[in-house]
């Protein structure tokens, strides 16, 4: 039974005796999953300790298991918590603990929609009209208590600022917005739209049909070659989206003897390539080289070829790969190396050729794969490598076959922010000084920023209930984020992203990071008084507060 291992901790709020040898001592279990527990309002023991554990959710009927203290937590008011891991858990107690926790959701009403269908399925409810009832039903008590983030949309577009619309309860709210990947704020170029606007009056507004049908412009074929000049390739394959690039190119490369190995946090595109191909694929540690080795030479001798698929900059963590480390493996193991650079094309490297590029490391990379959503605010994807490999994808891969073109204005888009990028390097030099300034100011008021480095900032809430709150409290303010849960990130591993771009003032920053710090503070995420101000007066920016 997997559901409660994808959980963040909640809140129960129910007492709970423990067993150490021949004393029993109470406490209050703060938060609870199918993994451990938080215990506070009681002695401290010493960590390794091993206990019995009597959890009163029903206190008629209380829930038994076994666990050892992993960790003291620092808590308000100078308190100090047990963090308890379980030990050999039986079935019967942890569908007892998953109902526990799916209670406290439901009273929370913040209980994660991607979950539900699992949870059902495992209650032997597998109608579909019974599934998507709940859901809807769920989704209404969310929207109506701030929590349900799903649906919300702008009223006039993408920018630093915008009007954010519920379509649950049609409520609207100026916000300051971070959960966008327009990293260079080209959407709003004004010599971006002027191209889209021309070629949609001389091209019209569609394709029609997918590449092979005849679907591809003049527009689309300058694309290519300008690419294949920034990152360093001989050649360039379009597809319709970033997404379909992933899933296009990883579906159609490796054949019947082949392996693919997969970093654990790489988009969900690439793992969806992996199981459309029908070939063997295994994952790797995130970002560890050495447990990428071991599986090099573990499975590589009994495949014919093998596909190491990783991220230049991944959007959960926002922490950039070791490309050097892993090309240089090239010299002791033979694979083809596939990078995602959708977090990086456009804003590292010479003139944003991207992170291959600026490590030094092009032509150790096989396929370079990227979006035009994020950088060059537009859509559509591309995979860039040898023109032999162009040429087995264009032949190979249904995403590109059966998929129409992205459309004229699109492409037009695509161009003109690629000549913006090339002759306008302050948008990228912008975006990096904001990404320093934001980092600085979470880390001076205690966030934990994880690993990161790229100008996806990750702020860190295991416990999901605060997580949720978090996100709610700071929408009421005008700050508008999401809480990203499972499946997108792992157990314990809920975050807000805080997405910077090359549109965000110093004066959004700072307002963003006074009113996160103040409710991170109430809600118990980070501990002590507000610190001093000691940064550095803002410097004069292009746009206003």
């Amino acid at each position: 039974m997997s559901l409660l291992r994808t959980h963040a901790r909640v809140s129960v709020g129910a007492p709970s005796l423990v067993h150490v040898e021949t004393a029993t001592h109470a406490y209050e279990v703060a938060n609870l999953s199918v993994g451990g527990a938080l215990l506070t309002a009681g002695p401290i023991l010493p960590e390794e300790t091993e206990v019995g554990l009597e959890i009163l959710v029903t206190p008629a009927e209380p829930i038994r298991v076994r666990g050892r203290v992993c960790r003291h937590h620092g808590l308000p008011a100078g308190q100090v918590g047990l963090g308890i891991e379980f030990i050999g858990v039986t079935a019967d107690a942890e569908a007892r603990i998953t109902s526990a926790v799916l209670d406290a959701f439901r009273a929370l009403g913040a209980r994660v929609l991607g979950q539900v269908r699992s949870e059902m399925q495992r209650r032997g409810v597998t109608d579909v009209a019974l599934v998507a009832e709940e859901l809807h039903r769920m989704k209404d008590e969310q929207a109506r208590t701030q929590l349900f983030a799903h649906d919300l949309f702008t009223e006039q577009g993408s920018n630093a600022v915008a009007t954010i619309v519920s379509g649950a309860t049609g409520e609207k709210r100026e916000c300051i917005v971070w959960s966008l990947n327009l990293y260079l704020g080209l959407n709003r170029e004004p010599r971006v739209i002027a191209r889209a606007q021309e070629a949609l009056a001389r091209f019209g507004t569609g394709c029609g049909t997918s590449a092979p049908s005849g679907g591809l412009s003049s527009l689309h074929h300058q694309i290519e070659p300008e690419v294949a000049r920034m990152v360093g390739k001989p050649a360039v394959l379009l597809f319709s989206t970033g997404y379909s690039a992933n899933l296009g190119a990883l579906s159609a490369l490796p054949g019947p003897k082949d392996l693919l190995l997969i970093d654990r946090e790489a988009h969900a595109s690439m793992f969806d390539g992996a199981r459309l191909s029908g070939r063997k694929w295994v994952t790797f540690r995130h970002n560890d080289v050495e447990d990428l080795t071991a599986k090099l030479a573990q499975y590589g001798p009994n495949h014919e070829n093998v596909f190491v698929a990783v991220e230049s900059a991944y959007s959960m963590s926002g922490d950039l790969a070791p490309l050097r480390e892993i090309a240089a493996l090239k010299k002791d193991f033979r694979f083809f190396l596939y990078v995602d650079e959708a977090h990086t094309f456009g804003f590292y490297g010479e003139n944003g050729g991207g992170y291959c590029r600026e490590q030094g490391v092009t032509d150790q990379v096989d396929f370079i794969m990227s979006t035009f959503s994020k950088a060059t605010a537009s859509i559509g994807g591309f995979i860039a490598c040898e023109a032999k490999y162009r040429t087995l994808l264009q032949i190979s891969s249904s995403a590109y076959i059966f998929q129409a073109c992205l459309t004229p204005p699109d492409a037009a888009a695509i161009l003109a922010s690629l000549e913006e990028i090339r002759d306008n390097p302050s948008h990228a030099a912008l975006l990096h000084d904001n990404n320093r300034y934001m980092r600085a100011r979470l880390v001076q008021e205690g966030f934990d920023l994880g690993t990161s480095q790229s100008p996806v900032i990750p702020v860190f809430v295991p416990d999901l209930e605060k997580l949720y709150r978090l996100c709610a409290n700071l929408y009421l303010e005008g700050i508008f984020s999401v809480p990203i849960v499972y499946p997108a990130v792992g157990v314990n591993e809920g975050r807000i992203r805080f997405i910077v771009n090359a549109h965000h003032t110093r004066g959004q920053i700072d307002r963003t990071v006074a009113a996160l710090a103040g409710h991170a503070r109430a809600l118990g995420v980070i501990q002590g008084a507000n610190p001093a101000q000691r940064h550095s007066p803002s410097a004069p920016q292009r746009f206003a507060p």
